[in-house]
């Protein structure tokens, strides 16, 4: 039996009628950049997530670009994120024109409240946590810090739509938070795409100018902007996708719960952390093997594609070492690197495949026990 870890094709297949139609609509209405598929979508994101306002934007890194300016953060400032994410978060903060700092994570691959005290210093003007895997960072304790020492929180959340924390939906809350719509995210375009939501009026309005040139209307420039707008097409199809999501993200938290419960204690699940109300929405599903290379090898062998989220993370690339500070010790950041596996999870793997998996990683355990 042969397992996808990503099955975006079957996502595709479903929605193709109605996609060429689609297609075909916005083809001929000659109106391709910022029309009535992107107000739709936008609509539906907030309806479902409960917060006031939704903006779409070219992709995910410019969300996190946009909400800096959006939140006014001074350039050269230092902004405190985590090493264990992907590399959009941190070139995001040095394309802005800030200094990333890194904090370590927890048990949960988030960051680390307490790491975060830290590495705070005079220069720090903002923290940036990421809700990785679609597991919620610690943001009561985030956001605790942040009023105490005057900082800005600004929400990576990239990887956790539909996730919940204190049984509200991360995107309704009182930071900026930013969403990828990247292909292999639980909510996938067709190419890039991103958003941003908020229950700000004022920075709402402010991010519509960001995303659009800094255009209040055509020949009227009201500051400095980007060219990051969600087009049509994407939106028209992310529409389609919407109607699927929930369901999606009910088989996935499903098929967690049998990988929580049938695979082998030999291996390190998910850690849920201790606060109430939280909604794990598995963009991953997450374990640390020892012998990592050796398991992978199996896995290949036994024909399940499996990942690794992340080999080496940032502050370990050659060109991102300078901005690892001596006040700064990432001893669970680097445990990880070592030892961690993404498992296949995706919405379309059948319960014949869920078992198999389950299978072939316990009896890899026990060949060696």
């Amino acid at each position: 039996m042969k397992v996808s870890y990503y099955q975006i094709d079957k996502e595709f297949n479903r929605i193709e009628k109605l996609a060429v139609q689609i297609f075909k609509k916005i083809g001929k209405s000659g109106n391709y950049i910022l029309g009535e598929n992107v107000k739709k979508f936008e609509k539906k994101i907030s309806t479902i997530i409960n917060c006031k306002h939704t903006i779409g934007v070219a992709n995910g890194t410019d969300a996190l670009e946009i909400a800096l300016a959006a939140e006014a953060i001074k350039k050269g400032t230092e902004i405190i994120t985590t090493s264990n994410t992907f590399i959009s978060t941190v070139n995001a903060i040095i394309n802005y024109g800030c200094i990333p700092v890194f904090a370590d994570v927890d048990e949960t691959y988030n960051i680390d409240p307490k790491s975060i005290l830290k590495v705070i210093s005079k220069k720090t003007s903002a923290i940036i946590p990421v809700h990785l895997n679609g597991m919620p960072a610690c943001l009561d304790k985030i956001n605790k810090i942040a009023k105490k020492n005057n900082l800005k929180v600004i929400e990576d959340s990239a990887q956790s739509i539909l996730s919940k924390y204190n049984n509200k939906y991360i995107g309704n809350s009182k930071n900026l938070c930013c969403f990828s719509l990247h292909p292999t995210k639980n909510l996938g375009g067709i190419g890039d795409g991103g958003f941003i939501t908020t229950n700000n009026k004022i920075k709402y309005k402010k991010i519509l100018l960001l995303r659009n040139h800094g255009l209040a209307r055509r020949g009227e420039v009201k500051m400095p902007g980007k060219n990051s707008r969600l087009d049509e097409i994407n939106a028209g199809i992310l529409n389609l996708k919407l109607n699927y999501l929930k369901n999606d993200t009910k088989r996935k938290i499903k098929i967690s719960q049998l990988y929580d419960k049938f695979i082998t204690n030999k291996v390190q699940k998910p850690n849920y952390g201790c606060c109430q109300g939280i909604v794990h929405t598995f963009h991953r599903y997450v374990i640390r093997v020892k012998k990592r290379k050796e398991f992978l090898n199996y896995l290949k062998k036994e024909k399940i594609d499996a990942k690794v989220h992340y080999e080496k993370n940032i502050h370990k690339q050659s060109k991102f070492e300078i901005y690892l500070k001596d006040r700064q010790k990432l001893t669970l950041t680097d445990s990880f690197s070592t030892d961690v596996v993404s498992l296949p999870i995706n919405p379309f793997l059948s319960d014949k495949e869920v078992y198999y998996i389950i299978d072939k990683i316990n009896s890899f355990f026990k060949l060696k026990s």
